[in-house]
């Protein structure tokens, strides 16, 4: 009887330690705002802004042209950070990196660094952004 007490609140924990790690960063989803500063050596900084729609099962800040021909992989969430790996295919540069965006419900900020083939050449990405209201219909 005893074991099987044990066993139960052992399943019991391992439950509510899953169910708080799937709850994820504090967040509020909707469409957001991301500003970007990307520097690289020998070329000055740049800056760009887009809108996004973030929801909770896609938390990665990145525009469509960003996304065209890469992959992320490796999401891992620690409290109010998700960070992850990413790497692009040939037509978009071979780059490979890492990111990482800390949410605080309506604000976030993070960076991602990249690395073109043969590690020649880094390129910084900085970025911050607010949600500025629901997502549209049709971006969910």
């Amino acid at each position: 009887m005893k074991r099987k007490v044990l066993l139960i609140s052992i399943v019991g924990v391992i439950a509510l330690s899953v169910v708080v790690a799937w709850a994820g960063p504090k967040m509020n989803p909707g469409k957001w705002k991301i500003t970007t500063k990307t520097t690289m050596a020998g070329m000055p900084a740049q800056s760009i802004t887009h809108i996004q729609c973030i929801t909770k099962e896609d938390l990665i800040p990145m525009s469509q042209d960003a996304n065209q021909g890469c992959r992320v992989t490796d999401i891992v969430y620690d409290g109010n950070t998700v960070s992850w790996n990413i790497s692009c295919d040939a037509q978009s540069g071979g780059m490979k990196g890492t990111g990482k965006v800390t949410y605080n419900g309506d604000s976030m900020q993070g960076t991602m660094n990249m690395t073109m083939p043969g590690g020649d050449m880094q390129i910084n990405n900085q970025f911050h952004g607010r949600r500025i209201g629901p997502c549209d219909s049709s971006e969910r």
